[in-house]
């Protein structure tokens, strides 16, 4: 960062306001210099190289962890990562959650944020205030904010969290173990901690971890509408859905007919049985399709006719399907 070009350009910026300079003269001299930087960065710039955590192994070889910054964000990797395969190269990876999301396990919030100011590391080689990252549940890195020009870093040992749920561990729907509430791209979620399992399970805005999702079931029997492919019937945050088996390179999803999903009952966790044994046809002859509320968190049938409310619809209560009076869209279809 060069502080001195930012208070250089403000006095500039004033004088424009002031009337004494001309926008676009201040424009096009910060555009020479600009573009003839660029020119050479690729030659001349400093390449963003990583910063070696010894106290950290690598959890695959027992190499030494660094921090790198790339694109996507902070992680850290091993010192292999750059080796040749002859050389041992080595991938292993961990990610990094902001020391800003964390917490220390029993901090109530006012306290949380009473110890956060108080306990603000400076660096032991040149005093300058540390970033901190969550490395997992017992470990917090705290990073020079000069890195890497200073190397200097702490690792904290204790009990923390990632802010945003209190509630108890969760169990992993897939092998079992503990699930941890982890930091990505698209917000929070919950991410399981056994090494050979993916399984993950999104926070929802409530605070509550999202009910556990069912593996996808194949009806290659179903062609896509728009795309050269078939569908995938999913389990999503807005309940069943139809997608393209290629999904999410290809977008083509729909909400699946009653019939559609008769054939595949047997395939379908025992908390979706209900649904294959709705109506299939509204009173008119319709097809039933399976829609999600959100504001009851239910799966209902709605008929639909041409890719409108038939005006019928039926709710799974007390045991059995009962057929209801006409839906909110369909009412106004036929005031029209």
């Amino acid at each position: 960062m060069d502080y001195g070009f930012t208070a250089g350009l403000e006095e500039e910026l004033d004088k424009v306001a002031g009337g004494e300079l001309e926008w676009k003269t201040v424009l096009d001299t910060w555009y020479k210099q600009f573009t003839a930087k660029l020119a050479t960065a690729d030659e001349n710039m400093r390449g963003n190289q990583p910063v070696e955590i010894p106290e950290i192994t690598c959890p695959a070889c027992e190499r030494p962890m660094a921090v790198r910054t790339a694109s996507t964000g902070v992680f850290m990797s091993c010192t292999g990562y750059a080796l040749s395969k002859k050389e041992g190269k080595c991938t292993k990876t961990i990610n990094l959650v902001s020391g800003d999301e964390a917490e220390a396990v029993g901090d109530d919030d006012e306290e949380h944020e009473v110890n956060a100011l108080r306990d603000k590391r400076r660096c032991p080689k040149c005093g300058t205030a540390m970033d901190s990252w969550l490395i997992d549940e017992e470990r917090k890195l705290h990073i020079c904010g000069n890195n890497p020009d200073c190397t200097g870093n702490e690792v904290e040992k204790g009990q923390f969290k990632i802010k945003g749920y209190d509630g108890p561990v969760i169990e992993c729907d897939k092998c079992g173990s503990d699930m941890q509430l982890r930091s990505g791209r698209f917000g929070k979620y919950f991410g399981c901690t056994a090494e050979d399992c993916k399984n993950t399970r999104k926070l929802l805005r409530s605070g509550q971890a999202a009910p556990p999702k069912m593996d996808p079931v194949p009806m290659p029997e179903l062609q896509c509408q728009k795309a050269d492919d078939t569908y995938v019937l999913r389990d999503g945050a807005a309940g069943l859905f139809l997608a393209a088996k290629s999904y999410p390179r290809v977008r083509e999803t729909r909400n699946p007919q009653v019939r559609e999903i008769k054939p595949h009952k047997d395939e379908l966790p025992e908390k979706y049985h209900f649904l294959a044994d709705a109506p299939e046809l509204d009173p008119d002859g319709n097809p039933m399709v399976i829609r999600f509320s959100r504001k009851t968190s239910d799966h209902y049938v709605a008929g639909d006719k041409d890719g409108k409310p038939s005006g019928h619809a039926a709710y799974f209560e007390n045991g059995k399907w009962e057929l209801k009076g006409a839906t909110k869209g369909a009412a106004k279809a036929k005031k029209k």
